[in-house]
């Protein structure tokens, strides 16, 4: 009588086994070098992915003017300044172009210029890839937001927050959604048909949800179908979440609901991420040898 063998893990499971062998993380880092690398051969992409939502802020500012005139005129002590305002949808922007917009482009790329194909062919494990991929861009967003609180503060006189929770909401929030665009934006890479579509379409998310998530305009004051839209995409959450972040506690009333709703953010961000990941993992393959 023999015993049954057991058996292996399938499906996410399998995922999560290869993900912590320590050849799987160690290339993964070794892409991520790579990756940078390779990203900082094209300056002139470097410096607008780095400075493009410090350019934007300084924009706003220069527009609207320096005067605190951004809220409620019968209360001048809860009005704040252009780049006081503006400072935490810069920040969630951030994270949906290099999440989304940068890295899938750069996936549909080399879906198409033959790169992943030669990959394939070498003992790079795919969950290696994506781990230099994503590596990559939580470089880029981490670099880009360090150097838009920096002008913030020392061109633009914004105040930073004072306080641990501040911070710490801050940095799940940041690297939370970064990782869910990161992996939707890697899914929307595998599913495009040609490598200029996917450039052209992945610009088309971010500028369409900037404008009705509270990115450009106050989110109360959209119309309440836009906002309902709104509230499916986690750059609406990353926005809300970043202003309880770097307004005033008082601002939170003009929010839906009248507060922050940190733990809704985290639930619609947390839903993206797991989604993506799912999505990436069922579409990606390498592609066959020849």
């Amino acid at each position: 009588m023999t015993t049954p063998s057991a058996t292996a893990p399938t499906g996410l499971s399998t995922s999560l086994s290869r993900l912590w062998r320590p050849n799987t993380l160690a290339l993964g880092w070794r892409r991520t070098i790579l990756e940078a690398r390779m990203f900082s051969r094209d300056p002139s992409a470097l410096v607008f992915t780095l400075f493009f939502p410090l350019i934007m802020m300084g924009l706003f500012s220069t527009v609207f003017g320096d005067e605190a005139s951004i809220g409620d005129p019968n209360r001048p002590e809860s009005l704040l300044r252009p780049a006081e305002y503006y400072l935490p949808g810069m920040i969630a922007l951030g994270t949906i172009l290099s999440g989304f917009q940068n890295l899938s482009g750069y996936v549909a790329d080399e879906r198409f210029n033959g790169s992943i194909k030669r990959l394939a062919g070498t003992p790079l494990p795919s969950l290696s890839y994506f781990l230099g991929k994503t590596g990559l861009t939580l470089l880029l967003i981490t670099t880009q937001t360090a150097l838009l609180l920096l002008g913030a503060r020392f061109l633009f006189g914004v105040t930073m927050p004072a306080t641990v929770d501040a911070w710490l909401t801050f940095i799940w929030l940041l690297l939370g959604s970064t990782a869910a665009w990161s992996a939707v934006g890697i899914a929307f890479a595998c599913l495009a048909r040609t490598g200029q579509g996917a450039s052209t379409m992945s610009a088309v998310p971010p500028l369409l949800l900037a404008f009705i998530s509270g990115v450009y305009f106050p989110f109360s004051q959209m119309p309440d179908w836009l906002r309902t839209i709104a509230d499916f995409f986690p750059l609406r959450w990353t926005a809300s979440g970043m202003r309880s972040v770097f307004l005033p506690e008082g601002w939170a009333a003009v929010e839906p609901g009248g507060t922050w709703n940190l733990g809704l953010a985290a639930l619609v961000i947390a839903v993206w991420l797991v989604a993506g990941l799912v999505l990436t993992r069922t579409v990606f393959r390498w592609p066959p040898q020849k």
